[in-house]
């Protein structure tokens, strides 16, 4: 009988635990039996464990103690089991607990082992579906729409791995022959019997014939999803006949969009910014809930065409991928049609002439199992973006060397039709708008500005009160001293070994002295890194008084000029000299011919010096912003120590180089400050007279408000403890969550302070078992699968810091209570605000925290409430534990500063929850 005729006994068990060693044992067996595809018999078996079942166990599972009390031990249905699996071939999700355990327990009542074929549907469906956010049994069966009540409930669960078995072999089935062809050739890597799978799989598919599906193209035996580049019917737009209402009017006529009051006036100030060409820049404040997505789209589509372009740019990946969402839709609604275009860096794309090149019989472990996923991806994706991969197919270098380089142009002219990379930049040639993010934008200026033929192209910057914080990441410039000298010691190795290859075989004395010589300036580079490391250590321990619970730590201007860093410099500077020349001389020698391999690593290994003695020469340089920063960290058990120059005030490079690139700039937020004194915003992208009119107050919803609560009786946070602070929000957060049945949003400052509380909070949960989720931002997956389970959780609390205040939005979810730890304040010691207030002391002739740090605050602020529910008619209620709002001397400044609907309420902290 062949694979594929056999019987495949879906199993799952529930268990008092995962440790059969330590006296765990099964408390219910699931049986699904399949055959043909078909699901032909179903088991269900409580067990008794002979022991009491844990609280925990019981909780999850929903079986007591009183549940197994007359139901047969192991060992009395042990052979009819073992009977029932004899010839079958075993399937779990996850296989290795499941088989283990179940063989484990048949030996203890006095049956072989068990020793029959095996398969794991975990594997099988990362591969066959490779871009999922979660492979958790419930996540998939909610996925694709499984029957699956009964979670952690041994049948119920043996019952949607059966059906998720028959989906993923029709689903393999499905793809195309080469396709299938690759993944057998790959199969031997993945565990148990999955290469059975496969091959079962491929000889079903010969047989049936199934048909190579039209919208796919096989190009040197790679199977690829065709793309399609649709081009406007600009002749047939008549958008003349339109104006910014009746296009509005006409597009959302029978759909279940509703006008929100101001947004038409807002559609029509963009729409008359745009025709005055005497006008260059305009902001425009509008608050949560306002609908400004729409309010600008429409007049940019108005604006937009392939040859008078208009760039978009949002703050992260995540709202990108959102704004696209909704421009797919307004798309659709249209009376004409309309081309947008995603922009994202190459190095985010896969190279397919490096996937046609990559040997896959040398792809061992994990690597063979992601180079199947991708094989399998190449006939979905029509981008080629690798962020579209699950991040549990992003681990070790695979995906990193078939990624594009940044420095890489040229690609062999039989892929340039079929490469995402030029297909994204010809689509967006034809394009009328472009989608990216502030990173992007930031990085890419030039490259967007070649997109248009006259060179006229607009920019919309949404979320733009993040704008200027990200460009000046680009401007950022780091020398990362231990990283490079362990590059320095690891080629120097190389260098070695290949010198003392060349001796053993070589004719005459030394004929290889430049490598020597070579040798000899790498170690005096790594002796002058290693000194200037100490010296650089012994600066963090002379700080670490003033500075704690950091990593950076800020560094004068006045260390530029000192002797002994001058001294350092000039003998690393000097060093790199040597080995460059040295190395060059090895180049130019005739010996070395036919040894082509090294020559490449030593060209490529001198070019990545080059760039770093070049990122260490711009520190170097004096800048009247420009601030400095030790950078010390810990990775895999290696101290890390960096030296860094960033700018604290890049308005005038910023707008310098948006004025060289866009002829109108439109910047939107619902948190610029615009009527603020300081003109924060303003000074931050560097205009002095920005144009600006702010919707906060004038078009305030009222039926859709605020209430702010905030402890009367409390210490203040920057005088408690951190042991009875961290205590004291964990019993705040998990009495709140208990006692309401909403989602729950946590803001913190600080993410070591996240961690200990989450933490603490899951101790807590492991008590009581309470299904709630508790979810964290880095401990709970990727942002998407974050999103993913906070939607579809009946009861779940988010913890979030850095962009969870302003960068990531919850259009669609229901969170109706916020809780802030402390007002978001960035921490006095940081080498930026350190540098930003020597800046005011020194030159400024101000107030460095009343200009820079509190508006920068209260933007924060605002911005954190605006991740309350935004339905109409919604109450809000946010929880702000940090009385500095009520006590503090700029408290009135911070009400001031709040969009009308908000009512802050003073109470004892017992009584906060109600």
């Amino acid at each position: 009988m062949g694979f594929k005729d056999k019987i495949f006994a879906v199993v799952d068990l529930e268990t008092t635990g995962s440790s059969y060693k330590n006296g765990d044992r099964i408390i219910q067996i699931g049986m699904t039996f399949v055959q043909n595809n078909t699901i032909i018999q179903e088991y269900d078996f409580k067990v008794n464990p002979g022991k009491k079942i844990p609280s925990m166990i019981e909780n999850l599972t929903g079986i007591s103690n009183k549940d197994v009390k007359n139901a047969p031990y192991f060992e009395d249905i042990a052979d009819y089991v073992f009977n029932l699996l004899e010839g079958c071939v075993f399937v779990a999700h996850n296989i290795e607990f499941d088989y283990r355990f179940l063989s484990k327990s048949f030996i203890e009542a006095g049956l072989p082992e068990l020793n029959i074929l095996g398969l794991d549907t975990v594997e099988l469906v990362k591969i066959l579906f490779p871009t999922l956010d979660s492979y958790r049994l419930s996540d998939l069966s909610n996925q694709f729409n499984f029957a699956h009540d009964k979670v952690h409930d041994a049948a119920g669960d043996a019952r949607a791995t059966a059906e998720l078995f028959i989906f993923l072999q029709e689903r393999a089935v499905s793809l195309p022959i080469v396709t299938l062809e690759k993944l057998n050739q790959l199969s031997h890597q993945t565990q148990r019997n999955n290469q059975d799978f496969f091959e079962m799989c491929l000889e079903i598919s010969r047989e049936q014939r199934v048909p190579l599906s039209e919208d796919i193209i096989i190009v040197s035996g790679i199977a690829l999803r065709k793309k399609e580049i649709l081009v406007e019917q600009t002749g047939h737009r008549m958008k003349d006949s339109f104006d910014t209402r009746n296009l509005w009017r006409t597009a959302t006529e029978g759909t279940a969009f509703k006008t929100r009051e101001g947004q038409l006036d807002m559609m029509n100030q963009i729409e008359a910014f745009f025709q005055d060409s005497d006008r260059h820049s305009f902001a425009i404040e509008a608050p949560a809930g306002f609908g400004k997505t729409l309010a600008y789209l429409f007049p940019v589509i108005l604006q937009a065409s392939p040859e008078s372009k208009v760039v978009i740019s949002t703050s992260t990946l995540l709202l990108q991928e959102q704004l696209e969402t909704v421009m797919k839709k307004v798309q659709m609604m249209l009376p004409f049609s309309l081309l947008f275009s995603q922009l994202s860096s190459r190095n985010h794309l896969i190279n397919l002439e490096k996937v046609e090149k990559i040997k896959i019989f040398e792809l061992f472990g994990t690597d063979a199992l992601i180079m199947m996923s991708i094989y399998v991806w190449l006939t979905e994706t029509e981008t080629g973006n690798l962020s579209e991969l699950s991040s549990s197919h992003k681990i070790g270098s695979l995906i990193e060397s078939l990624s594009y380089k940044f420095e890489e142009n040229e690609i062999d002219s039989k892929w340039r039709e079929f490469d995402f990379f030029f297909f994204h930049q010809e689509k967006a040639r034809k394009a009328s708008i472009l989608l990216t993010n502030h990173a992007y934008l930031s990085h890419h200026m030039q490259d967007i500005k070649g997109m248009s033929e006259n060179g006229d192209i607009s920019l919309v910057v949404d979320e733009a009160h993040r704008f200027a914080q990200m460009y000046k990441e680009k401007e950022k410039v780091t020398f990362q001293l231990s990283a490079i000298r362990r590059k320095v010691y690891k080629f120097s190795s190389v260098v070695r070994g290949y010198r003392e290859h060349l001796e053993q075989h070589a004719k005459t004395a030394f004929p290889h002295y430049e490598l020597i010589n070579l040798e000899f300036a790498m170690d005096q580079l790594i002796n002058t890194i290693m000194e200037l490391e100490t010296k650089f250590e012994n600066e963090f321990l002379d700080e670490k008084e003033t500075q704690k619970n950091t990593d950076s730590y800020y560094l004068s201007s006045e260390f530029l000029e000192s002797n002994w860093f001058k001294r350092y410099a000039r003998k690393l500077i000097l060093h790199y000299e040597e080995l460059r020349l040295t190395g060059a001389r090895y180049l130019e020698l005739d010996h070395h011919a036919g040894e082509g391999q090294f020559a490449s690593r030593l060209r490529i290994f001198i070019g990545a010096m080059s760039e770093h003695i070049h990122n260490f020469s711009e520190i170097m340089k004096k800048d009247h912003f420009g601030y400095y920063a030790i950078k010390k960290g810990n990775r895999l058990g290696g101290d890390r120590i960096g030296l860094e120059k960033n700018h604290w005030d890049i308005g005038e490079k910023l707008q310098k180089e948006l004025n060289a690139t866009f002829s109108k700039m439109l910047y939107i937020s619902a948190t610029l400050l615009l009527t603020d004194e300081t003109n924060y915003f303003s000074r931050k992208i560097g205009i002095e007279d920005l144009e600006t009119i702010s919707y906060t107050s004038k078009y305030e919803d009222v039926k859709s408000k605020l209430d702010i609560y905030v402890p009367n009786d409390i210490p203040a946070v920057t005088k408690m403890g951190h042991h009875d602070w961290t205590n004291m929000l964990t019993n705040f957060i998990f009495q709140l969550v208990s006692e309401t049945n909403k989602k729950i949003l946590v803001l913190f400052n600080s993410n070591q302070v996240l961690e200990e509380v989450l933490n603490k909070l899951r101790v807590r949960d492991e008590r009581g078992k309470t299904g709630i989720e508790f979810l964290a931002q880095g401990f709970s997956g990727s942002q998407r699968r974050v999103h993913r389970r906070f939607l579809e959780a009946e009861q779940a609390v988010l913890l979030g810091s850095g962009s969870y205040w302003e960068g990531v939005d919850f259009p669609d979810q229901p969170v109706e209570i916020v809780v802030m730890t402390r007002l978001p304040f960035d921490p006095p010691e940081t080498p930026e605000n350190r540098a930003i207030d020597t800046y005011y002391r020194d030159f400024g002739g101000g107030n460095s925290f009343r200009t820079e740090s509190l508006p920068k605050m209260i933007m924060r602020l605002i911005q954190g409430m605006g991740r309350i529910s935004r339905k109409e008619g919604h109450s809000g209620i946010l929880y702000c534990l940090d009385n500095r709002l009520l006590y503090s001397p700029y408290a009135k400044k911070i009400k001031d500063s709040l969009p009308e609907g908000i009512t802050i309420h003073e109470k004892n902290f017992e009584d906060l929850i109600f």
